[in-house]
């Protein structure tokens, strides 16, 4: 029996007015405003391309955000297709509906309802709007308000703001539609202002030319991939107020040369960084300084195949950078025995905050891991931990699960395949999986017992 709720009245409507795409077209000037939104929504989420198209050149409100919807590679056309509907001339004495869409936001966020609350009905107040660039609409308003020269007999051209994530990758399609965003630019005479917030980087060197094109003041997520740290250091001289920071596979010969340095220089201009990365960036004994230079709200640390050293683990568990950690991602970094203690009170340290925890390839072993379990218990909001490709044995799994089904806030547990599933330690064809499954199978027994049903653990097998 389905048990979905029946269409609205609104549904029925809609749907009926979105199967005849001429008399939809039509209706736009006629329907009231606030059945644009429905509209919008149903439109989108049918592939009305053509629909779509009238909608943002007759929409009646400020701003129109993505938000929720769902984009996946096919609906990359209706972005286009949003995107080429952009006006920026306001022609006079038109019968039409005046449109007065100024800030398009095609990022998906679940969290961003489709228009902005309005104070009143001539309001250009979007709370999503830049905030940074001297080219953000509202300064461009503002500098037109000055000069109102302009003949009243010519048609005004309106500042708009197109906000993006963009990402430089090489790939033809990203190519593609960042030369989209370049022609629409050009296209708007310099009343289009380009606004990403989301900036990921394949090689920076590749991408001289590209961000040339783009306003680096508004960026507030920067990823930068396999690229010379002197590049990457140069690009955040031009930043001013990032939340998050993630550099990949960055070639950097010395952290004892000026090059670093002033690496470090252009971090400790980051104020508002509340996410750091550095993935496959060798800090052996220098993540120090790394950390010491940032403010006291960092949430998010990611630092897998960084080569941290015992003095990086003993700063971490001392540092005041970290202290309010959400999630700590350390994987493929070894922590061994002389390393467990710092790590353990890195790990106490942040137990009131820390929600997600990744430990995977870190050599641990029993005794290595019964030193940290005390911590880890003490973690009251751990949600999710992942700690997988460790050499545990069965025993010291079934005292970690029964030890850490009390904390009730986590529910996703990846653990490692214990060494006697193994005929040889992590050869490629030497595991049983008849073992892991058995092994499976005890796990959901004591969750069972503990009354932890909401608690899901898993492991990976090759």
């Amino acid at each position: 029996m389905d048990t979905k709720d029946p269409p609205t009245l609104l549904d029925l409507a809609t749907q009926n007015l979105l199967s005849n795409e001429h008399a939809a077209i039509q209706a736009l000037e006629e329907i009231p405003r606030e059945l644009f939104v429905p509209l919008f929504t149903a439109a989108f989420t049918g592939r009305h391309k053509n629909i779509l198209t009238a909608i943002v050149k007759a929409w009646p409100f400020a701003c129109l955000h993505i938000g929720a919807l769902s984009v996946q590679e096919p609906e990359r056309e209706l972005l286009k297709a949003l995107i080429e509907s952009l006006q920026f001339l306001l022609a006079l004495n038109s019968a039409t509906r005046s449109p007065k869409l100024r800030i398009l936001d095609l990022r998906q966020d679940a969290g961003c309802k489709t228009v902005c609350p309005e104070i009143s009905t001539n309001s250009t107040i979007c709370f999503r709007s830049c905030a940074h660039s001297e080219h953000s609409i509202f300064k461009i308003e503002g500098q037109e308000s000055l000069s109102s020269s302009k003949s009243e007999a010519q048609p005004s051209r309106l500042p708009m703001e197109l906000i993006v994530d963009i990402s430089l990758d090489g790939t033809l399609r990203e190519r593609n539609f960042f030369a989209l965003l370049q022609n629409k630019v050009e296209q708007s005479l310099g009343s289009l202002h380009l606004c990403c917030r989301d900036l990921q980087i394949n090689n920076l060197c590749e991408c001289r030319h590209a961000l040339s094109h783009l306003d680096l003041k508004c960026v507030d997520h920067l990823a930068v991939d396999e690229s010379p740290l002197t590049e990457v250091t140069k690009l955040l001289s031009h930043t001013i107020q990032l939340d998050s920071l993630s550099l990949s596979k960055i070639a950097c010969r010395s952290l004892n040369g000026r090059t670093f340095r002033n690496f470090i220089t252009q971090l400790s201009r980051m104020n508002h960084l509340k996410e750091l990365s550095l993935s496959s960036f060798c800090l052996t004994d220098h993540l120090e300084n790394v950390l010491r230079v940032l403010s006291a709200d960092l949430e998010f640390l990611y630092l897998p195949f960084c080569g941290l050293s015992y003095s990086d683990f003993k700063f971490l568990s001392e540092c005041s950078q970290v202290s309010h950690l959400k999630l700590l991602n350390v994987n493929n970094n070894p922590i061994y025995w002389e390393d467990c203690e710092p790590f353990y009170y890195l790990l106490q340290n942040v137990s009131s905050t820390l929600q997600h925890l990744k430990i995977c390839y870190c050599f641990l072993t029993d005794s290595t891991i019964s030193v940290l379990i005390p911590a880890l218990t003490r973690c009251s909001q751990l949600r999710v931990l992942h700690f997988y490709s460790n050499q545990i044995t069965m025993g010291m799994l079934m005292r970690i699960l029964e030890l850490l089904t009390p904390l009730k806030e986590l529910k996703h547990v990846i653990y490692p395949i214990p060494v006697h599933c193994y005929g040889r330690w992590h050869f490629q064809g030497s595991l049983d999986r008849q073992k892991v499954e058995d092994v499976q199978r005890q796990l959901n027994l004591m969750l069972q017992e503990a009354e932890r049903s909401d608690m899901n653990w898993i492991t990976y097998s090759d």
